[in-house]
């Protein structure tokens, strides 16, 4: 008798615990601060997000409602106009809330975000400057980049952003729980859902990519170096095809009659690359080349535009040059992140020696 009360109490309390696990499209009022967004996460939301909103309500390409009930739109005057009363700046709000939807079962979570709201401090208190509809702004999102930095990842779309998860976050409300003065319950919820073994489905799983821009640097003292062929040749292709130098670029600078110009001296060659790491490997995909000549930077050429001038150094291709990676480099950016001249080299051990999503702290800490 008493293991049949105990069995039926046990079965019981297990679909208490359990239902509390599983449920379908319950709303959720996520919060994004700003001050809590760190620098491994390649990106920062909070800081970007609100600047391409503001600017596409400016063009008039998005709406910008009221409230989620989306019953009155506000129009851009009106958006300046309550910065203006306010001494509040949309582009600079310090928070930002995510309007979704989440699901789960035992196995895995779904969420859905269906809209963005903005709330700004100012000396009058939290002014709400209305909310975005994901769906009518989702185009847009699609098409424009988030600025990443040396930790991120190349060409990441805002909505890929937002879907990847790797941002900081507060569950605020959940169904009608309001969790503002219970934090102990709300993280209980979310990491159950997002930090469990649960899998999340529609997750963007970031690659392992970044965009890397070097400058391909002259050894002046050895001719069988690589850098110094790639700048030989290039230079005396183009004195004696100078009408080329015309062609990308140098009419900006350079007298259109080709007979009155004199020789070129090639100064700088920049090179973009895609870098992909795998395991302890990197491979090398260049992508765009940017010659400077008399110290003025001509048009960025694709591989393949440059190619067409067939030009070999010691018959190997320029792909075969920057792929062997057989002379100096220096970092010129990564990313969206500029480098400083006097750190290339540490950035090259970061991105040789340590995670790709640990870069700044690397050379943070062996700068120390």
């Amino acid at each position: 008798m008493y293991k049949i009360v105990f069995l039926i109490l046990f079965i019981s309390f297990f679909g208490v615990i359990n239902a509390k696990k599983i449920y379908t499209e319950v709303p959720a009022l996520v919060h994004l601060p700003k001050s809590e967004q760190a620098d491994t996460f390649g990106f920062n939301l909070v800081d970007q997000l609100p600047k391409l909103i503001y600017q596409e309500i400016k063009a008039g390409r998005i709406k910008l409602w009221n409230s989620p009930k989306k019953q009155v739109v506000l129009s851009f005057e009106a958006l300046q106009k309550i910065e203006s009363d306010n001494s509040v700046s949309f582009s600079k709000v310090e928070n930002l809330f995510f309007n979704e939807l989440w699901s789960t079962t035992l196995r895995k979570t779904n969420f859905a975000v269906i809209g963005f709201s903005f709330l700004a401090e100012s000396p009058k208190g939290k002014i709400s400057f209305g909310y975005i509809d994901f769906k009518e702004v989702l185009p847009i999102l699609l098409n424009n980049f988030i600025s990443t930095n040396v930790n991120g990842v190349q060409h990441l779309s805002y909505a890929n952003a937002i879907y990847s998860r790797r941002y900081y976050f507060n569950l605020l409300q959940f169904g009608n729980n309001d969790f503002t003065s219970d934090m102990a319950t709300s993280f209980k919820i979310k990491k159950d859902a997002f930090y469990s073994k649960k899998r999340v489905q529609g997750l963007v799983k970031l690659k392992n990519e970044k965009e890397v821009v070097y400058t391909f640097e002259k050894n002046p003292g050895d001719e069988n170096d690589p850098s110094t062929l790639v700048f030989k040749n290039i230079e005396n292709y183009l004195n004696d095809n100078k009408a080329q130098v015309l062609k990308i670029g140098g009419e900006k600078y350079f007298n259109s009659d080709v007979s009155t110009l004199s020789d070129f001296t090639v100064t700088r060659i920049e090179i973009t690359e895609t870098w992909i790491k795998k395991g302890a490997s990197i491979r090398y995909l260049p992508l765009n080349i940017k010659i400077f000549v008399n110290n003025k930077p001509l048009n960025n050429m694709t591989i393949s535009e440059f190619n067409q001038w067939q030009l070999l150094f010691k018959f190997k291709s320029i792909e075969d040059i920057l792929i062997e990676k057989q002379f100096q480099l220096n970092l010129y950016k990564i990313n969206s992140e500029l480098i400083a001249f006097n750190e290339s080299e540490l950035y090259l051990r970061a991105l040789n020696e340590f995670k790709w999503t640990q870069v700044s702290n690397f050379v943070k800490y062996t700068r120390e």
